[in-house]
């Protein structure tokens, strides 16, 4: 293991490449007007580090946030499953050995079809510290089943924490991400004419319920600059972030619904199926202060988007800010 410990600067040196990179490069190539996948509430990267943080043998972290129009959820009129901007995650972590940590992700977030509260990550992670260096590896599988062989969802990180100076340390991340996943949208449409000759039918707004799955890969970039001012840990951080996604959006087809006599509902026909490539991405400036206290962790903080790439053509969500307040019982 000797060998991380030459290799981490270059480690910090290849993520501020990787992120000048992403700020000074180019559009991304044209895509559908299909909705986007990649999440701006994403339990992982904004906050990790690879040193263990809780020194029981349990820790439990509530999350509130507020991150309007996102990239799942549509910007307008147009509902979609992350409708409520408010977003409240919890996180129960568990010490299974010196080396290892279990944790268990849970969101509820309110949509169009209520608030509901799910696991959405299960995690394991280990632990290594080389003199004054600390690193971590962590994978996380998504629980969910969706009919098929093995996980929807897998995110593998590495994780490299280091003190630069008696009152300065950083975090480093790098991690991969397969995406396998599903949501849908509700999209209203013009309300057809009324039928003149029939007075029994009753014509309501069109709605058009679009369902697509999201196959693909993640990629993510996190560099945080930690400034301790107590013994106990407490700090200021200031976080660049890039994560950045290329996937296949199939889209199963539009079911378009129109009420009729006696309550029944005309469904139509369905739209075919089509597969179109997206690639897109987006670089973030993340900053807050962090009160560390031996029984608890209180941790504010602000997310601004400094650029997305995003197909030229079609209406895509943009990236917004993002606030919110993470509050750990260690």
């Amino acid at each position: 293991m000797r060998w991380l410990s030459r290799t981490a600067p270059a480690h910090r040196r290849a993520a501020l490449l990787g992120m000048i990179l992403l700020l000074t490069g180019s559009g991304w190539p044209d895509g559908a007007a299909a909705q986007r996948p990649l999440r701006v509430y994403d339990p992982f990267y904004r906050d990790e580090t690879a040193r263990r943080i809780f020194f029981d043998r349990y820790a439990f972290t509530a999350e509130v946030s507020y991150r309007p129009a996102g990239f799942i959820q549509g910007d307008g009129d147009i509902p979609s499953p992350n409708a409520d901007p408010l977003a409240l995650g919890l996180r129960f972590d568990y010490q299974l050995s010196s080396t290892f940590d279990l944790g268990i992700l849970m969101d509820a977030v309110g949509g169009v079809s209520g608030r509901q509260l799910s696991i959405n990550w299960i995690a394991l992670k280990y632990y290594r510290t080389i003199e004054t260096e600390d690193y971590a590896f962590r994978l996380a599988v998504d629980p969910s089943s969706d009919g098929r062989v093995g996980f929807p969802q897998m995110d593998l990180a590495f994780l490299y924490t280091s003190l630069v100076a008696p009152t300065v340390s950083t975090d480093f991340a790098l991690g991969v991400r397969r995406v396998r996943i599903g949501y849908q949208q509700l999209v209203r449409v013009d309300a057809p004419p009324p039928d003149v000759n029939d007075p029994l039918v009753t014509t309501a707004p069109d709605r058009e319920l679009i369902r697509t799955r999201a196959l693909g890969w993640e990629v993510h970039l996190m560099m945080t600059y930690n400034v301790l001012f107590d013994p106990a840990g407490s700090n200021l951080f200031v976080t660049l972030l890039g994560e950045g996604g290329r996937y296949d959006l199939i889209e199963l087809g539009a079911v378009r619904g129109r009420a009729g006599p006696l309550g029944e509902n005309d469904l139509g026909e369905e739209a075919p199926r089509s597969t179109t490539r997206f690639r897109g991405g987006v670089v973030w400036a993340r900053t807050g202060l962090e009160i560390d206290r031996p029984s608890y962790q209180f941790a504010p903080y602000l997310a601004v988007p400094l650029q997305q790439w995003k197909p030229r053509r079609g209406e895509w969500p943009r990236a917004r800010l993002h606030i919110g307040v993470r509050f750990m019982i260690r």
